[in-house]
């Protein structure tokens, strides 16, 4: 039976995330982007000669997912004042604060990755992606290692993140079989956790090492590892519920049409299985408005079918998280 809400007149896989994963120079590292570098000059095979601890640290920060405030920090020798938003990832694992005036946060069903606001979402060049992994951490490195190699000289060592504790650190920066630095570069943090591991992995340009380079470095020393809600998953009720309220949202004026009770507006679960689930709003311009959301992620996108007008269900370029409305 349909579960439906009508109102009349009265709401990883390993190698894809390497694609995306980046690396600061240590040599022009500020102190306070990572307090203590525990070996400077360690080899890819040293990692594993003093494995790092599962038994993340038990550190808190205390701030609520969204919450704003101000910090600063040293970018090309100079102090600058940078807005940070903090940030909970319940799929992930992870709680850490990002520069939300020069990136924005995105959510897939992998990783979260914070992208530049001045880079092409198809194509980007300056991003940091975060992901879990259920591997053991040196383990996971090592395959890291071995795929970064196709390309890139790789260097690793230990580093000591505020927060997260000891990670491994891979740099990906000097071209394979030649001294010349990369156009794009990589640095990869593989954090331990007592479920796995998480990697964190900053991709910027050459021309951005200074910039975004640090920026990336800064945001995941304030990296804490947190447990993930790994059966989290959403349910018919709060998929309604929340499309309901996107709507509403998204048009200041609807409530007050679907009050008015002139026109007929329904929200109802179309059509609903363990991974996804479709909500169907019927507007009350007449189109049908699909919604299919992702239950694990929360990523939805839409389609439209006007009778009369388009032939077929059409998909639009609209697309939202489900979970940033609900209640």
């Amino acid at each position: 039976m349909k579960k439906h809400l009508i109102i009349f007149g009265i709401s990883a896989a390993l190698v894809l995330a390497l694609s995306g994963c980046g690396s600061v120079p240590a040599a022009d590292r500020p102190a306070a982007e990572l307090p203590v570098t525990v070996n400077d000059q360690a080899s890819a095979q040293d990692t594993q000669s003093a494995p790092v601890s599962t038994d993340a640290p038990a550190v808190v920060s205390g701030r609520q997912d969204g919450e704003r405030f101000e910090s600063v920090i040293m970018l090309e020798g100079m102090e600058e004042t940078v807005r940070y938003e903090h940030v909970k990832s319940d799929a992930f694992g992870f709680e850490m604060d990002y520069d939300y005036e020069s990136l924005t946060r995105q959510r897939f069903a992998t990783c979260e990755r914070f992208l530049s606001l001045w880079d092409d979402p198809e194509k980007p060049e300056n991003y940091l992606e975060v992901r879990s992994d259920t591997g053991n951490a040196e383990l996971v490195a090592e395959v890291i290692i071995a795929n970064l190699s196709n390309e890139y000289e790789v260097t690793s060592e230990y580093r000591e993140l505020e927060h997260a504790g000891r990670c491994i650190y891979l740099d990906a920066s000097v071209l394979k079989g030649s001294n010349q630095m990369a156009d794009q570069l990589q640095a990869v943090y593989v954090i331990p956790a007592p479920d796995g591991c998480r990697v964190a992995t900053a991709h910027y340009s050459i021309e951005a090492a200074e910039g975004f380079g640090h920026r990336f470095a800064y945001m995941i020393n304030t990296m804490t590892v947190m447990e993930r809600a790994v059966n989290q998953a959403l349910t018919d009720e709060q998929a309604l519920a929340a499309i309901r309220q996107y709507c509403l949202s998204s048009n200041p004026d609807l409530e007050g049409i679907v009050n008015a009770g002139e026109y007929p507006v329904y929200w109802e679960i179309a059509s609903s299985d363990v991974n996804e689930v479709v909500v169907l709003y019927r507007s009350y311009t007449g189109a049908l408005v699909r919604y299919y959301i992702d239950r694990a992620t929360g990523e939805t996108y839409v389609t439209e079918f006007v009778s009369g007008i388009t032939p077929e269900e059409q998909r639009t370029e609209e697309h939202l998280n489900v979970w940033d409305y609900m209640a």
